[in-house]
Formats: structure tokens, C-alpha cells, sequence
């Protein structure tokens, strides 16, 4: 029984229905070749025209054929039911059930795949010989264009295309083949007369081939509905056979034997769609049975008689009810009877008269060898459940009832009361109730099935889905070992028959067929685990009810029944279900079993020409995550703006705000480019114990259009598996991946969403239904997956692509000495055939960043310490661009070249150029706040190899020495030729000698070759240069002489060239919390810091070196950052803000003998002359000179005593005001040496312009005296 009609049948008929025994049974087969799907096709053809009117079939003119001719009963019908499989083993109720027996034989060809149709006209013999009991023997040619004349035989019909048929092109054909098979039951009559017996169903001694699984010692008790019972045993055990030879005939033996032909007879004119003689030969066939008391085939001719009337209600042709199916209560005679009696009476007579049948069957079981099989008994039931069933629900006996009773037309839903319809479904229930009640234990697997699966049947169709799921559940149970058994008695059966040579034996096997069971026992488990809660796709049941370890059951076993058919189609089927409902609580070796087995059977379903059958992939989780991979061949493209809309700036006085709205332009959005193919990475998972064979994966979503690359891979067991999937953007705009398309062996294709985490979301609180209001979908009812995400993806219009083709340096290689500057060249093509390069910058990277960037933030450091840092970071860049690149363009298909410089950096290693690159015509991209470009980047990498060449050894500052003497007196030798000859050497006069000083530079050769450095310092219109050689590994002192240095600020606070960060108060003698190291007092660090940072600013030196046979000599800068000097080498180069000068005017008795020496005579006056000069920018400076003389070549403690030995004329401190700026200003004093000797005199003055206490100046020189 099948539940639902197939995918190729839009209304397939019910072989339970009522009026199943007025159908022709008519096989169809395959000749020749012939694909499975064509076959399928060819036969919903012929089932769209399975109905005949009789008056469109051409009656044959021959008299001997004229019994059974369609004039009889023009208005009568033909029904075919048309299968794909031989029902054999039902043939030992082929007597007394003519309907059973396949009197019509179609061999189906495609006329497309046949080279000859004579190489056809065995198939004939061997469809006679395979199928004796047929009446005719056909081969139907389909899409073929030859005319009927045209064949080799009368046997074979053409059928035309369908593109070239007409309505009744179908219809006319099988009307022709029904005149033939009307034409030829005339003969079936003489043989039913010929022969010597109609016998019994279980009359026979091969009941053996009819009985599979029967025991002959187990009881079984038939009911009706009305309650009446017989338990009568089997018989089926003995040699019954029931035959009455003509020779032997008693009187009672030959009317019983004339009843019977007289009943087959009335079968045939049945099948023939003459429904109104039919009626008369089983009325009078009635009669004689009834009167020799034949049961059996007495309520078999009470059957044959209620069809008839059905039949003929429905077709609305009138005719009178029999009197001897009538009830015994009836009253007055037949005659005073209406023709056409009222609807409902009929209706009412029918159930009656199947009590009467059932009544009969239970009585024949008392007579040997004359007991039903249990399956008519309980197909007969069926049948009158089924029309009461559609009486119930077209409400009433109506029109579409008896259309739905006869032809299994569809009934339209109609509005009845409850009550109505609660009292004829309680009536149809008992009858099913009967049906059920009988036990199966003797009936084959194949007849065990189209029971339950009928009864279950009649329980859905009004309503009662947990009495349906019971009746489905023994049905799957009871027929796994049915059929298994089956199988095993026919392998036995067909060994004994391979011995006997009886080539018949095997086809009386009750073998199940896998052709039979392609629809049906898949909409029998459908229908089961729908009932439990498993939704499989065909059916609109809730799956959130139920138990898991229930549904776990239910689909374990139908793989297995499936795996017993075999039906690979529903192991495929069953075992995806499996694997999506329950995957976690299957074990590994489970796991393994299950795959293994459903790849067997999907090759099967495969071979057999089985199509479109797969289900979607059981994992939703397969796709965990999708991005795109960075590749340096095709990098990705990021915005920049080029300007604002905004009246004010982006972040008002802030360096930072964090109020500020964001542009999404520029932030996190990834973008492709249109034409351009990008490699996406698909994480994939299998959680199973088997290998996933993956057959193709393309990316699917929405938006802009895209191809994608489809490729095939196979997933290891219990791993996340990484896939490369290239995919390439054919229009601009938004792209949305949504997850990926998958073609899974096994499965049909899939889209699946990328889903990150594999959870369900926590379900709201689940309530109980009650009922069958658990099937009703409900959101609230159980968890639900995850939801998909999308990748979003902005596709830009076509952007240049350069690459780089050729550069000047070997293997992208370079070697410099430290300080060292070289320059090579970049060629740059543009490969792209559209667009042009309008925009070009580059910018360069090196391997010192992260160290010094590392030494920056690694440990606390001194404000001069970190400016020496940041200038090696920001201001000693290691490459830089020599081109303009402020106009370049580069056509399509174009190049350009471009130079740059590489300095040798102490700690470069390696060097990246980033070239960034665009097109822009002010229309590619535009917000509300920002206008930008898209734009690309190229990077490069070169080695870079610096060696040592020129270093600072260490520094010194020396002053010039004043007292030196100019003449040689005794032993002394004098300094002073060779310190004029230094001046004159470096152009410094004499007497400007005090506003210099002597840095004295140690500067050593690392390099293997000498050097030539050249040192040069250029200040206040003074320039030296000073070239020496160095020889490798050597030091060599350089003697430069350097002018004071004065004007210099040093409160000015040390300066900072990282980038601005967002002001923070903190502690400024500690850094990230730890405390700075202290070397000097901030004043001190400062006076250090600007002091040597003007140094710096008048020095520079260079070296160079040629080897023999180079063309260029090298040549390079010394970093004279290396200078380190102290606060004592600041007091040496600076210039005090104040200057204190002593001297003697010279008289008869003084006379000068050096730049500040005096020769004195005893006893005489001189004039002291101290110089107060002020060199400040304040406008007017005070303070208080002081001097002091002392004893020259003395201890402190004795030098201070001159009072008794030198004399001043006044006091030797005194205050001196209001000294302009740039204003020198002398005070004399007169004095007298008392005592010969050498004295000291040094002149001191303490600032007080903003109270006492303040800075003190000392003179630099110390004026000497000679008192001789």
C-alpha cells in the first residue's frame, strides 16, 4: 500500500481500494536498452492513461471474438493497474481472484537506442514464455516516427514522442491494445471451461511456494466487525488437493463446478468493463454456489456483486439491486423495487453484505482444503474500510465518495459538524480494528507489508497518527526478519530447482523485488519517523518533539530493513537522518560502519540508474569560518583620504578625541577589486571518525556578482581543514558571502553557513504539548542552531597592478661602510591593460626601527640619551627617494624607473621599500566627511650589509694658555714660537687667542684599507679643514680649533622628535613608573645637551679611499654624534654671560713680558685696570667685583697673606650697577708691591639683579706680576 502517490504518478491507484478487483493487472518491463529514468517516464505515460472508455475502443469484427465486445456496455471502463514487478506469489488465488493474474504483458523500448526493431522480435517469445498466463504479449516502441505498416509484426505499437503527440495520442494507443486484449478473453473463457478443476486457493500441493513463513500448528482467529469469530487450524500442511474429474462427477460436484466457471465468467466480463453482465453471471453464479454450499466462492461472487454496483453508481448508470444480497428483514416483493434505489441505501447494503462475506469465509475454513488465505480475508476488510473512509471524509455518499471509492480521486476537504463526523469515523475504526485484529503469522513478507501498510493507511487518513505509528513500527519490525528469511528459503528454492531443471521454481518465490519497494517502503518510514518526531524532509512534521533515544531506534532500524531489501536509496536516506540527529552519541565504530555502508549503497543506487535521491549534508557546522588570505601577489587595497568637508579641524585643541566619530571608510572594512582573483581560506570541520570526500566546494552569497573556483578535497577525520578557494568579483559594489555550496559523495549539494561556534542557543523554557498538538511547529518548543553570518565584502572598481621588474642591485644585495651613500634603481611595470598608475608614493622601512623603537621603551633614560635615540630613528633614515614622484603617471602596460639612496646606518641589516600606488579621478570613493582613494601596495626587500669604517675615539677641549712666556729666560724653555706659529698656521691673530680653544679628536680606523678623513669646522666666518690619513686600526688626534661659543639659552627645555602624544601629567623624573637615571641636575643635562648640539652643528668630517682599479673612490660621512662631553668641556667652549678682565697699565716701572704677565719694579705705583663685560641679553646687569690677589706658587692656606706685601689704594670689592648689554665697563685701582715676589691676581663678580645670592663669574685668565 502506498501512502503517497510517486514523484512520476500525480494519482496513483489504491490496491485496497473497493473496486481493486475491476483492474487489469498489466506488467510493464524494459527491452532493450533503455535507461532507468526513461523507463519511468514511459510508464507515467501510460498510467496518465490508465482509464478506457469503452466507447472508444474498436471492437474486433470477428464473431468468435465478439463475446466480450465494448458495444455490450459502451458507457463501461477499463481500469489498468499497471506495475513494474510480476506479483507471483499470489498466484493460488489467481481462480478464484482473476484480478491477481497478469493478463497483460508491456515491453517498454526507447526507440532512440535501437539500431534495428527485427532485433526485437525475440523479445516477443521470451515475454510469452516468462509470462504464460498473459493474454496478450506487447511491445511498445516509444518516440518513434515510423508508421504501424512499417513494422515486422502486430506486435509492436509506436508510440510517438511527446513533444509530437496530441492529447489522445496516448489514449488512442492503449484504447488499440485494449480492443486486442478484449479480442482475446474469449479464449481464457474456453480454457477455464477446458479445464478439469477451478480449484480452491489452498486446494493445491504446492502450497509450499505460497505459504512462505506459514505454521501449519499455530491457530488463527478471523473477525468482523459485527463481532462474529471462528478458530479454525491451517491446513496448509497437508496434500488437500481438491479436484473433481468430469468422468466422476456426482450431481452436487457438477453444479459446484458450473457455479465456479460461471463465477470466472463473471470475473472476466469485471475486467472487461462490462460491468452490467458481469453483475448477471455472478448473481446466477450466486445461486448455484449458494446451493451447493461453496463458500468460499459463494462470498467471493457476494464481492464481485457489490463492485459491480459500486462501479455502476458511480458511473451513474441505472440498475436494480439483486434480492439475494438483500437483508433477510426486507419486506414485499422485488419487483415493487425502485431501478435506481437512494444513494444511502447503497451505501448501507455494502458494509452488510462484507459482514455476509466474512461470515462465509470463517465457515469455509470448517471444509478441507477450502480456507481462505489470510490476506484476502484481510484485503477484503481493507477494502470496506476504505470506502467508508472516503464516505466519512467527502462527507456522505456523494460524487467525489464514489470517484475517490473507484478511481482513487483525490476528495476535496468539506465542512461537517463534529458529530456527523465523530459517529462514521468511530464506525470506520471498527472495521480497521477487524483488519488489524488478525494475526499475520502465515502471511509472507510481501502481503505482511501491504496489510500493516494499509491499515496505517486508513488510520492517517482520519487522523489517528499514534495508532498509525504503532501499526508502522510492527510493520518495520516484523518485516526486517520476514524478509531475511525470504531470502534464504529462495536462494534454497532456486538450488533444488537448478537440480530438479524446473526453470519455473524460482519465479514462485515470494522474493521482495528492489524495483517494488523504490517509493513504496520509503513513504512507509517516512511516515514512521515523522510520527516520531524525525523530520525527513517529505513530510511537514514538527521535529521538536520526541525522545532522541527513540528516534535513534526507529532510524538504526529502518536502515537495517532498508539494508535487508536492499533498498540502497533508503539506507542513503535513513543514514544521513542518523548522522544529523544523533552523530554525537555514535560511537567510532559505529561511526565507521554506518559510512562504509552508505557508500556501498550509494554506489548500488548509482548503478541501478537510481537518481536524485541524495539528501542534503548532515552537519550544519561543516563551515566554520571564511577570510580572505593576504598575498603579497595581489595584496589588498585600504582607503586613504585625501581631504576634509569639516569647517574645523578633526580633533579641536585635542591631540586626541575620543568623541570623535569614526569614518568606516577607512577602519576594518575589507575590500577586492573588481576582475582581480583573491584566494579566500574555507575552515572546514569533521567531527566524524571517517573521511569526508568532499566532490566539489564553490563559495556562494549575494550582492555583487562573482565566479568561483569549484575544487574537490578530501577531510581528515576529527580535524579542521583548511581550504583555498580562489574567487573573482565580475561587478563593483557589496559582496556578501554567505557560506559555501558542497557536493558531498553521498549527498546532494548543499548551502551551508558559516557558523563560527558549534552551540545552540539556549532554548526558552520548553513546555510539554499534549496531544497531537506536539506536531504543530512551535518556535518556543526546542533549541535552534546558530545563525549564519555573512562576510561582507566591498568589490571596488578596477585598480593598475605594478610589479616590479628589474632592479640595479645583484640579488637585491648591498654592502656600505658606515656613513656610506649609494644609489640604485627600481624598474616598475604596470601590468594591467586598463587603467593607469596617477598616484605614487613610497616609504621605506629598516631593520634598526624595532631596536631602537625597543630601546625607546625597554628601560628609563635621560632626556639627552632618548633625543640621541629618537635622531637615529627619525632623522637618520636608511633610504630615501631620489625621483620626483610628485607628477609621475604610468600608462597601462607602461614602466618607469625610479632611484633611491641607501645610507650605511650602523645596525642595518635588511631595508623594505613599500611602494603605494593608485589611480584616481576624484570619483572613487566619497563620505559624508572624508574623500579618498583606494590604494595599493608593493612591497620589496633588499639586504643591506654596513661595515665599520671611521669611529670617535674620545674628545677633549684644552684653552689656550695666556702666561706663557715670550722671550727664554734661563732654563724655561718657551711655548710661545710654537704656539704663534699654530696661529699663524690656522689664521686665529694673537690676540683673539682668549675667544677660542683647542678640541683635541681621537679618531680611529676600523676599516682593513686606509682612510682619508677630512675634518672641517666652519662658525662666525671662521673655516678649517683638516685632511689626515689613517691607516687601519690606527688613531690619529685631530687639533681643530673651535670659537666659543656664547648666546645659548640652556634653560630651554631638551626637545622631543617622536610624535606628539595625549598629555598626561606624570612625574618627570620617572618613565612607565621607574625612576630616570641621575647624572647631572637638570640645568647641568641641559647645558650639556645645547652646547654640544652647537658643536655639532659647525663640525663635519668625511673619509674616502680608492682601491687600484676602481673608477670611483667610496666616500662617506663620520657620525660625530659619537661626541660625548662634559660639563668641565662646557666651561672650556662657552662663553660666560659675564666677563671679567684684569690688567696692569704699563708704565717706566711696569712692563708687559706675555699676554697677562707684568714685570714690576719694587716700591713704585702701578694702575690695576679690572674689565667688567657683559655678554647677557638682559638690559642691565648689577652686581659686586670682587679680586684677590694671592701669592703665586703657594698653598692656599699661605698664598691668601699679601697684605704686608702688596698695597691697594681702596677696597678690593665694590658694587657695579646698571651694565648695559654688550657694555664693558673698567674700575682702577692703584697699588704698590712692598716685597719681591710673583703674585696672582683674580677678579671675581657676583650677580645681583634679582637679590644676592646669584650666579658668580670668575675670570678665565689670571693676570701674574713679577716684582723684581
Amino acid at each position: 500500500m502506498l501512502l503517497q502517490p510517486p514523484p512520476y504518478a500525480p494519482t496513483r491507484l489504491d490496491p485496497l481500494s473497493y473496486a481493486a478487483p475491476s483492474r487489469i493487472q498489466a506488467f510493464l518491463c524494459p527491452v532493450g536498452p533503455v535507461s532507468r529514468p526513461r523507463f519511468l517516464d514511459f510508464v507515467r505515460r501510460l498510467e496518465d492513461t490508465a482509464v478506457i472508455r469503452l466507447g472508444d475502443v474498436t471492437p474486433d469484427p470477428r464473431p468468435e471474438r465478439m463475446m466480450f465486445s465494448p458495444l455490450g456496455f459502451p458507457d463501461g471502463m477499463i481500469v489498468y493497474n499497471f506495475t513494474t514487478t510480476a506479483d507471483t506469489h499470489n498466484h493460488i488465488l489467481e481462480d478464484l481472484e482473476l484480478h491477481r493474474r497478469t493478463l497483460v504483458v508491456f515491453g517498454l523500448a526507447d526507440y532512440n537506442n535501437i539500431t534495428d526493431v527485427k532485433s526485437l522480435s525475440t523479445s516477443i517469445g521470451q515475454l510469452q514464455e516468462q509470462n504464460v498466463q498473459a493474454v496478450i504479449h506487447k511491445i511498445i516502441l516509444f518516440d518513434c516516427p515510423l508508421e504501424q505498416n512499417q513494422l515486422p509484426s502486430p506486435d509492436f505499437i509506436c508510440v510517438p514522442s511527446a513533444q509530437s503527440s496530441r492529447i489522445t495520442s496516448m489514449r488512442t494507443v492503449l484504447g488499440d491494445l485494449t480492443s486486442s486484449f478484449l479480442a482475446e478473453l474469449p479464449f481464457l473463457i474456453k480454457l477455464s471451461e477446458a479445464a478439469d478443476t477451478l480449484a480452491s486457493p489452498l486446494s493445491r500441493d504446492d502450497d509450499y511456494n505460497s505459504v512462505i513463513l506459514h505454521s501449519s500448528h499455530v491457530p488463527y482467529s478471523r473477525s468482523s466487525p459485527s463481532g462474529s469469530t471462528s478458530s479454525l487450524g491451517s491446513s496448509a500442511g497437508k496434500d488437500n488437493r481438491m479436484s473433481y474429474p468430469l468422468s466422476h462427477h456426482t450431481e452436487r460436484q457438477r453444479m459446484r463446478r458450473k457455479g465456479r466457471s460461471m463465477k470466472m465468467t463473471a470475473n472476466v466480463y469485471l475486467l472487461a468493463g462490462r460491468t452490467h453482465d458481469a453483475m448477471r453471471e455472478y448473481v446466477e453464479a450466486f445461486n448455484v454456489l449458494k446451493s451447493v454450499n461453496d463458500h468460499l466462492w459463494h462470498a467471493s461472487s457476494i464481492e464481485g456483486i457489490g463492485i459491480c454496483m459500486l462501479i455502476l453508481s458511480h458511473l451513474g448508470v441505472p440498475f436494480t439491486i439483486p434480492s439475494v444480497v438483500l437483508p433477510q428483514t426486507s419486506t414485499g416483493p422485488t419487483s415493487e423495487r425502485k431501478d435506481i434505489p437512494e444513494p444511502p441505501q447503497l451505501i448501507d447494503l455494502l458494509p452488510q453484505m462484507t459482514n455476509t462475506i466474512l461470515s462465509l469465509y470463517n465457515r469455509s475454513q470448517n471444509f478441507p482444503g477450502e480456507s481462505l488465505p489470510q490476506v484476502a480475508y484481510v484485503e477484503t476488510i481493507l477494502r470496506t474500510a476504505n470506502l467508508l473512509t472516503c464516505t466519512c471524509l467527502a462527507g456522505g455518499w456523494t460524487t467525489s465518495a464514489r470517484a475517490a471509492a473507484v478511481l482513487s480521486k483525490p476528495i476535496p476537504e468539506t465542512a461537517l459538524s463534529m458529530n456527523h463526523l465523530h459517529y462514521n469515523k468511530m464506525s470506520v475504526l471498527a472495521w480497521i480494528t477487524a483488519a488489524q485484529a488478525v494475526k499475520l503469522d502465515a502471511v509472507d513478507a510481501v502481503d505482511a507489508a501491504s496489510i500493516l501498510t494499509g491499515i496505517a493507511t486508513a488510520y492517517g487518513r482520519l487522523g489517528c497518527y499514534r495508532k498509525r505509528a504503532f501499526v508502522l513500527r510492527q510493520l518495520v519490525l516484523e518485516l526486517t526478519p520476514r524478509i531475511s528469511q525470504a531470502r534464504q528459503l529462495a536462494q534454497t528454492l532456486r538450488s533444488r530447482s537448478e537440480r530438479s531443471d524446473d526453470e519455473d521454481a524460482s519465479d514462485n518465490i515470494s522474493a521482495v523485488r528492489a524495483a517494488s519497494w523504490d517509493f513504496g517502503v520509503l513513504s512507509v518510514l517516512d511516515n514512521l519517523c515523522g510520527i516520531y518526531g524525525v523530520s525527513t524532509g517529505s513530510l511537514e512534521i514538527n521535529a521538536t518533539f520526541g525522545w532522541k533515544d527513540v528516534q535513534k531506534s526507529i532510524l538504526k532500524t529502518c536502515i537495517v530493513l532498508c539494508q535487508t531489501l536492499p533498498d540502497p536509496v533508503g539506507v542513503v536516506k535513513y543514514t544521513t537522518l542518523l548522522f544529523k540527529l544523533a552523530h554525537t552519541d555514535l560511537s567510532i565504530d559505529e561511526q565507521l560502519s554506518l559510512a562504509r555502508n552508505m557508500r556501498d549503497s550509494y554506489r548500488s543506487a548509482q548503478t541501478v540508474g537510481s537518481r536524485d535521491f541524495e539528501d542534503e549534508y548532515w552537519d550544519p557546522y561543516l563551515v566554520r569560518e571564511i577570510a580572505v588570505v593576504d598575498s603579497s601577489l595581489w595584496a589588498m587595497p585600504k582607503f586613504v583620504k585625501l581631504a576634509r568637508n569639516k569647517s574645523i579641524e578633526p580633533n579641536g585643541p585635542f591631540i586626541y578625541n575620543p568623541f570623535e566619530k569614526k569614518d568606516d571608510l577607512c577602519e576594518g572594512k575589507q575590500v577586492l577589486v573588481l576582475d582581480e582573483p583573491v584566494e579566500f581560506r574555507v575552515l572546514v570541520q569533521n567531527p566524524f571518525a571517517f573521511e569526508l570526500d568532499v566532490r566539489a566546494i564553490s563559495l556562494v552569497g549575494n550582492g555583487a556578482s562573482f565566479s568561483s573556483d569549484v575544487i574537490s578535497f578530501m577531510a581528515p577525520a576529527r580535524k579542521l581543514y583548511p581550504v583555498s578557494i580562489y574567487l573573482t568579483p565580475t561587478s563593483a559594489g557589496t559582496l556578501n558571502i554567505t557560506g559555501c555550496l558542497f557536493q558531498i559523495y553521498g549527498c546532494k549539494e548543499t548551502v551551508i553557513a558559516i557558523r563560527p561556534m558549534q552551540a545552540l542557543i539556549t532554548p526558552s523554557l520548553r513546555i510539554k504539548l499534549a496531544g497531537l498538538d506536539a506536531r504543530t511547529p512551535d518556535e518556543t518548543a526546542g533549541p535552534s542552531m546558530v545563525p549564519g553570518r555573512e562576510l561582507q565584502i566591498e568589490v571596488i572598481p578596477a585598480l593598475p597592478v605594478l610589479r616590479v621588474n628589474r632592479i640595479s642591485l645583484a640579488q637585491s644585495s648591498i654592502m656600505l661602510l658606515h656613513g656610506e651613500r649609494r644609489r640604485f634603481k627600481i624598474g616598475l611595470g604596470n601590468v594591467s591593460d586598463k587603467v593607469s598608475v596617477t598616484s605614487l608614493s613610497l616609504a621605506f622601512t629598516d631593520s634598526t626601527t624595532e631596536s631602537l623603537t625597543a630601546a625607546l621603551a625597554s628601560t628609563p633614560r635621560s632626556d639627552s640619551n632618548r633625543y640621541e635615540i629618537e635622531v637615529f630613528l627619525y632623522n637618520r633614515p636608511a633610504l630615501r627617494c631620489i625621483t620626483d614622484l610628485s607628477q609621475i603617471e604610468i600608462p597601462p602596460n607602461g614602466e618607469i624607473e625610479i632611484e633611491i639612496e641607501v645610507y650605511g646606518k650602523r645596525g642595518l641589516t635588511a631595508a623594505g621599500i613599500q611602494i603605494s600606488y593608485s589611480h584616481y579621478d576624484g570619483s572613487e570613493a566619497e563620505s559624508e566627511t572624508a574623500i579618498g582613494m583606494y590604494v595599493r601596495t608593493l612591497s620589496l626587500d633588499i639586504n643591506v650589509s654596513v661595515n665599520t669604517s671611521i669611529e670617535v675615539a674620545s674628545i677633549d677641549f684644552v684653552p689656550f694658555s695666556f702666561d706663557m712666556p715670550i722671550v727664554k729666560d734661563g732654563d724655561m724653555h718657551s711655548t710661545t714660537p710654537l704656539l704663534l706659529g699654530f696661529l699663524k698656521k690656522i689664521g686665529i691673530p694673537y690676540d683673539e687667542m682668549e675667544n677660542y680653544c683647542l678640541m683635541l679628536l681621537d679618531l680611529r680606523n676600523l676599516w682593513p684599507s686606509q682612510l682619508v678623513v677630512d675634518l672641517s669646522s666652519l662658525s662666525s666666518g671662521d673655516s678649517w679643514v683638516i685632511t689626515r690619513t689613517i691607516q687601519s686600526g690606527h688613531v690619529t688626534r685631530f687639533l681643530v680649533p673651535v670659537r666659543r661659543i656664547k648666546d645659548i639659552d640652556t634653560s630651554i627645555a631638551i626637545p622631543s622628535l617622536a610624535p606628539p602624544k595625549q598629555f598626561t601629567r606624570v612625574d618627570p623624573n620617572k618613565i612607565n613608573g621607574l625612576r630616570k637615571p641621575v647624572m647631572w641636575t637638570p640645568e647641568v643635562e641641559r647645558a650639556v645637551y645645547w652646547f654640544r648640539e652647537e658643536l655639532l652643528k659647525v663640525m663635519s668630517g668625511r673619509w674616502r679611499y680608492s682601491l687600484d682599479g676602481e673608477d670611483e673612490a667610496r666616500e662617506g660621512s663620520i657620525e660625530l654624534r659619537d661626541v660625548r662631553i662634559t660639563p668641565q668641556m662646557v666651561d672650556i667652549v662657552r662663553v660666560e654671560d659675564i666677563v671679567v678682565d684684569v690688567r696692569f697699565e704699563e708704565s717706566a716701572h711696569v712692563r708687559k713680558c706675555g699676554r697677562k704677565h707684568w714685570v714690576v719694579d719694587p716700591d713704585t705705583f702701578m694702575t690695576m685696570v679690572v674689565t667688567v663685560t657683559s655678554c647677557s641679553k638682559s638690559e642691565l646687569t648689577s652686581g659686586i667685583l670682587r679680586v684677590q690677589p694671592t701669592v703665586r706658587n703657594l698653598p692656599q692656606s699661605s698664598a691668601m697673606d699679601v697684605n704686608l706685601k702688596i698695597i691697594f689704594n681702596g677696597i678690593l670689592q665694590q658694587p657695579v650697577l646698571d651694565i648695559a648689554a654688550g657694555e664693558s665697563r673698567a674700575i682702577e685701582t692703584d697699588c704698590v708691591a712692598l716685597v719681591r715676589g710673583e703674585y696672582e691676581v683674580v677678579a671675581s663678580f657676583e650677580h645681583t639683579s634679582d637679590g644676592f645670592g646669584g650666579k658668580r663669574y670668575v675670570g678665565r685668565e689670571k693676570a701674574v706680576i713679577s716684582v723684581r
